[in-house]
This record gives structure tokens, sequence and C-alpha cells, in this order.
């Protein structure tokens, strides 16, 4: 059988108020995904469906000591959220956790998981134990068995009221090796899609402001225009967008009876004159609708999308982490904190405000300022009297305001598409890593970590990682200077000085072989020769004989030929 769901909004007042557990649904205001706990009081089921009403459930199957179980549990993550000490994504992900382990462990006849302790622990042993065989498989990976092993012992000692739960588990340890650096898109990725949705963001939001008239012209990123209609549509429909039947796309014209009967009539529609007609009216009430109505659903749309390219500018611009810029609270002294910023460098503004009884700031470029003015116009449009508490915002399908929904990235992908704009793909944790490869490319490690707000090491291990292209770039500059500094035995180059640490090609002239390197050239000491740009070395056993009595790596004269030689 199916079963109904219900909504409860996390954090509830008292959990022992729940009724029907096997009915919950949890949802939060800041977090667009809903966690199925219900699904738990019923020993057999069937979740194995993306969607959650395909999901079956053996009605005989219900335990009564899970519903307790559950009902406690609902109290544990309410409590959790209450407390804000987490954020909603983690609670949710606390929640996910144990329903994973709760699936594994009913599939396999272990009912008592999170009934009893004992039975518990029993249930908790045997789940890690595939994990690790899971590992050794190389089908997850060391830090996502940790990852899960931490979360699943945290929630289940909080839940059973000890801290020493975790205690005779063998659990895997996070190592920081494992760790992958988030990919630096290039600079033409980057470069395509801010100005997309730069383009996307002033003319959606200045045409919307204005209450333009339908169809809006965009003017795009490299001299394209972009007409949007007064619909919403995507995918095709024979050879025009869905939804845009009624459009000529080419001219921005509504397309006549006569010319849309005779194009279904070589299509083969059935009952082409009727349809025809249905298309006609559909476009004409929409057209009347857009351009009469400021606030029409189709034009808070569209301010949505705005939004959603606003968004992705303030990402590249900031390098806020996602969860960050979807928590940023809204209040009425932002508005008065853009209008003065402070200057913290010649080129830079610090907008500070107060929301929620907590100080929030960030840095933005003096570039950036109208954008940012621009947007708080749109957001007032968009929420005009509703209380919507944080600062990034958009419309659902009704047109309510709401708070910016998490898969706002994905979305506008989507909606460039359907405007035929098709770009490639960027996180948001990518937009981080730019930012991050922006500033310490220009400023270096210490004050990246200060603008990024996280640690050094944050900064290096998992921030660092540079473009594909400045990598090769970097790694081909490298081996173009070995090119330059070694010689092929028996080279000799006129005019160049012997030495005991190799040859110098211009002696008295010593210049630094890069301006990064703390060493300064000295034609008087033979460290100031090794980091001269005049430094040359043969290839052969003479001029790499130091090595060679020095270096525990070094082989016998025979291999004396090899690179690494010179490098010791």
């Amino acid at each position: 059988m199916s079963r109904r769901f219900e909504d409860i909004l996390i954090p509830v007042a008292d959990a022992g108020t729940i009724m029907h557990p096997e009915f919950a649904l949890l949802k939060w205001e800041a977090h667009d995904r809903r966690l199925d706990v219900g699904q738990l009081c019923y020993l057999n089921r069937d979740t194995s469906h993306s969607r959650r009403e395909r999901h079956s459930f053996d009605p005989a199957s219900i335990s009564k000591d899970r519903i307790l179980a559950v009902r406690k549990l609902i109290a544990q993550l309410s409590e959790k959220s209450g407390a804000g000490e987490s954020r909603p994504a983690t609670v949710y992900l606390d929640g996910r956790t144990v329903i994973r382990f709760l699936k594994w462990a009913d599939q396999r006849g272990m009912h008592q998981a999170l009934c009893d302790r004992h039975e518990t622990e029993i249930s908790v042993a045997a789940y890690f134990s595939e994990l690790r065989e899971l590992v050794s498989q190389s089908k997850i990976s060391g830090n996502s068995a940790a990852a899960v092993q931490r979360t699943l012992l945290s929630v289940l000692g909080t839940y059973f009221g000890v801290h020493d739960f975790d205690t005779d588990f063998r659990t895997f340890r996070f190592r920081r090796n494992r760790v992958v650096e988030s990919e630096v898109p290039d600079p033409q990725r980057q470069g395509m899609l801010i100005a997309w949705a730069d383009a996307i963001f002033t003319g959606l939001s200045s045409n919307l402001l204005q209450f333009s008239p339908y169809p809006l012209i965009i003017e795009g990123a490299i001299g394209q225009a972009v007409r949007v209609f007064p619909a919403l549509y995507s995918g095709q429909d024979g050879d025009a967008p869905r939804g845009l039947l009624g459009w000529n796309v080419e001219t921005g014209e509504p397309r006549s009876y006569r010319e849309l009967k005779q194009r279904f009539i070589a299509d083969g529609k059935s009952f082409p004159l009727n349809y025809a007609a249905r298309v006609v009216s559909k476009t004409r009430k929409q057209l009347e609708e857009a351009n009469s109505n400021a606030r029409a659903s189709v034009r808070l749309a569209h301010a949505t999308t705005g939004a959603y390219a606003f968004a992705v500018l303030f990402l590249a611009e900031t390098g806020i982490n996602l969860s960050q810029l979807l928590e940023m609270a809204w209040s009425d002294e932002l508005v008065n904190s853009v209008q003065s910023p402070s200057v913290v460098r010649q080129k830079f503004r610090e907008v500070k405000y107060r929301a929620g009884g907590v100080e929030i700031a960030f840095k933005v470029s003096v570039a950036f300022m109208p954008k940012l003015k621009a947007y708080l116009a749109l957001r007032e449009y968009l929420v005009k009297d509703s209380a919507v508490d944080k600062l990034f915002v958009g419309a659902d399908s009704a047109g309510e305001p709401t708070n910016l929904s998490a898969q706002f990235v994905r979305l506008l992908y989507a909606r460039l598409e359907s405007l035929g704009i098709v770009l490639p793909r960027i996180t948001a944790r990518q937009w981080r890593a730019a930012k991050q490869d922006w500033a310490i490319s220009n400023h270096g490690p210490v004050v990246a970590a200060r603008i990024m707000g996280h640690s050094i090491e944050t900064a290096l291990r998992s921030y660092s990682n540079g473009t594909d292209a400045a990598q090769k770039s970097e790694m081909a500059a490298f081996f173009a200077s070995v090119e330059k500094t070694v010689l092929e035995a028996g080279v000799e180059l006129p005019g160049s000085l012997n030495s005991s640490v190799g040859a110098c090609v211009k002696f008295q002239s010593p210049e630094s072989i890069s301006a990064s390197v703390a060493v300064t050239p000295d034609c008087r000491s033979s460290e100031g020769c090794l980091f001269c740009g005049q430094y040359r070395v043969h290839a052969d056993a003479t001029d790499i004989g130091v090595c060679q009595r020095s270096c525990r790596c070094a082989k016998k004269e025979s291999d004396s030929t090899s690179l690494y030689m010179l490098y010791p």
C-alpha cells in the first residue's frame, strides 16, 4: 500500500503531540528537501523508487516500538534545529543517515535497531563491517565511510544519551590526502557564465521594474539579442520551443490563426482548426495579462530568473559558501549600508548590517555596487509586502515570494537553456575555488585565507588547485627553464666560465631565476650561482659529481644523465 504524508515544520514545539509519526514528513523553511522519517515505522517497506508517491509499505509491519522511537528521533532533530547549533542541511543529513542505516538493518531483520541500545550496537557493528568491505572493493571512499560513521555515531550517542557510544567500533579516520581539491573552472567558462548572468540580470531587472511590455528584449553577452516571451517554456515542440507555438520567435510577433492552421494541417495534427484557435486564444490572453498586470505570474517568474542570475554573480564576486549565501538574513539596515559602505581598499567596499541580532558583512568591488543596488530593487519587487527573512529570494509557481532555492544554480541553467543559451556547468563550490584561486594568485595564501574566511590549511588543501590551463602553463615554464639550464654533454657555450657547480654564461651579471625566489644571485658564492639565470649545467658526471657524493638517491655514474640528480 501507499501511505499519506503529513508535513511537520521543524523545529516543532512538542514532538510528543505528534499523533501519527508514521505519516511524518519533516521540512524546514530554509531547506528545499523534506525528510520522510515516518517510513521507519514500517518494518517492511520498499522505498527504492525516486518518487516518494511510488513507495510501498506493508501495513501489517507497522511497529509500536518504532513509532515511539521515531517520535523521539523527531524531537532530537527538532531540538538540534531549534537550538541554532546546526544548519537545516546538517540536520537533514543527520536524519537521512539514520534512515539509510535503518533501511539496511530492516532488510536484514534487525528490527530492534533504534528501539533497544544493545540491539542497535549489534546492528551498527555489522553495518560498519559492510562499509569496510565496500571500501576494500573501492566501491566507496574511505572518507565517505568515515563521514557516515561519524554522523551516525553522533546521532545515536545523543539519541541514547551516552557519550561513549562510539568507543567499541572500528571506524575509518578522515584523511586529508583523500580530499579531492575543488576544480577551478577555466577563465573562458567563468567569463561566459558571468557575462550571460550579468546580461540576464541587468536586462530582466530593468525591463520588469520599468514595466516594459512583452516580448522583452535582452541584450546578450556577445552582441546577441534574446527575446523573452510572456510564457514559461522549455524543450521543443516540433521546430518551436514548447509553449511558444503561438509566437514567431524570429520576429517576436504572435502568429496569426491562418498561419497556425496551415502549419497544424501540414503537421497532421488532430482537429487543426480547433487547435489553432486554442493556441491563438492562449497567446493573446498571456500577452494581455503580462502587459496589463505588473505582478503577473510570468513577470514574477522572470524576476526570479533575474534573482538566480544575480546570486551567481554574487557567488563569483564574493566567493561565499553556498550555505552562507542561502542563510544571509535580510534587514532594512542593508539598504542604508549599501548607500554608504565602508571603504576597505581603494577598489573595494565593505557592506555591514545587523539582522536578527547578528552582524553580517561582505566585501565587493566598487564596480559591483550598482548591481547590488539593482538587486535590492528587484528584491523589493519580488517580496512586496511579504515577510521574507532572507536576503536572496525568488517566487514559487503561485507567485508567492520564497527564500532562494538551494538548487538555484541548476534552475538558472535550465531557464537559460529555455532561452537558447547553453553554457558549461559551474557549481557554487567551483565559484568559491575560482575566487580563492584569484585571491591566492594576487595576494598569497595568508591574505587569501583572510578574504575567503577560512584557515590557511583549508586554502592550500582544498581551494588552491588552480585551473588546468594554469597548471600546464606553469609546468611548461618549468620544463622550459630546465631545458635552458641543462646542456647536453659535450656542448660548450662561447664565452662561458666553468666553475665547480657548472658554467656561467655571463659572469658578473647575475639575474634572479624568478621573482618569487628568496635567494639573491651572487657571483661570489656557489649558492648564488645555483639561483642565477646565467647558470648552466652539463648532464654529465663532472657537473653532477657533488650530487653523486652527497645524495642518497644518486645512482652510479652510468645513470648520471638522469635529470632528478640535478635536484638532490
